[in-house]
């Protein structure tokens, strides 16, 4: 895996210290702030690194990192996460407690901060790009838990969704149209891998499955994979079991939950 380093602006190697053990820091959030939605994008790009490591063999470790002792605000943020299907962080640390020789043992340090104000580290740093839109809390105004920014009348992950088809530094402006089309999207994927579930299984689209996982593993750039979901459609003459079956493989790390309705009466 390789990603261009926010200190160097160089393309560098994600190397881990141990072999078949992958060590991450997610840093997010900033003191006497209330945690914001581009929080949420760095924990989902934690966790879609995590699941495209383990989804090819290696093990992964994702310490969460916030400003202060973890309270109220934090429990709100991992919650929110939660149901944008991240996994739970292996360790969480205020920010003060996290010694610089353990920031070294890092492998890759995620942020949702300006690299200029994370601390020195011998990791390489991935800054995930800023999140504005109409459920965005300005920092200042004490408003809304992140909680509350995600689920507000659409799938929680259609946020998830719209994150993963945006490369991973770059800006987003969100908008509830965009919220509306990507819940759309979902479950029309659903209704479609529901329907080929019925079919006998095939072997996935080999190539489909290799872009994705290629994508991702150059500055965890998800477009491909996703791109691989339409591209799925289109594909008239593959069998519904293959189609299922590739599905069901690029969501191991897209996690969109695009097996939620197998088996499920229709209406």
């Amino acid at each position: 895996m390789r990603i261009t380093d926010a200190r160097t602006g160089q393309r560098t190697e994600v190397r881990p210290h141990r072999v078949g053990l992958l060590h991450a820091i997610v840093d997010v959030g900033e003191q006497g702030r209330p945690f914001g939605l581009g929080d949420l994008r760095a924990l989902v790009a934690g966790d879609v690194l995590a699941r495209t490591c383990e989804a090819q063999g290696m093990q992964v470790t994702i310490e969460l990192v916030v400003p202060d002792a973890p309270g109220e605000g934090t429990r709100a943020l991992l919650a929110a996460a939660d149901r944008l299907g991240v996994h739970p962080p292996a360790g969480l640390s205020a920010r003060h407690e996290v010694a610089g020789s353990d920031r070294a043992a890092a492998d890759l340090a995620i942020t949702s901060r300006s690299a200029e104000r994370c601390d020195p580290s011998s990791a390489p740093l991935l800054v995930t790009g800023p999140v504005r839109g109409p459920h965005h809390a300005r920092p200042d105004s004490g408003a809304e838990s992140p909680g509350s920014m995600t689920v507000d009348r659409h799938d929680p992950l259609a946020l998830r969704l719209i994150f993963l088809e945006h490369a991973v530094t770059a800006p987003i402006r969100l908008t509830d149209e965009d919220l509306a089309n990507a819940t759309a999207r979902l479950a029309h994927w659903r209704a479609l891998v529901a329907d080929s579930a019925r079919e006998p299984s095939r072997p996935p689209e080999a190539d489909m499955v290799q872009a994705g996982f290629d994508g991702l593993d150059e500055d965890l750039d998800a477009r491909v994979a996703v791109r691989a979901l339409h591209a799925l459609e289109a594909r008239a003459a593959l069998p519904d079991g293959a189609r299922f079956e590739t599905f069901v493989r690029l969501d191991q790390i897209l996690a969109l939950e695009l097996g939620r309705d197998i088996g499920r009466t229709p209406g």
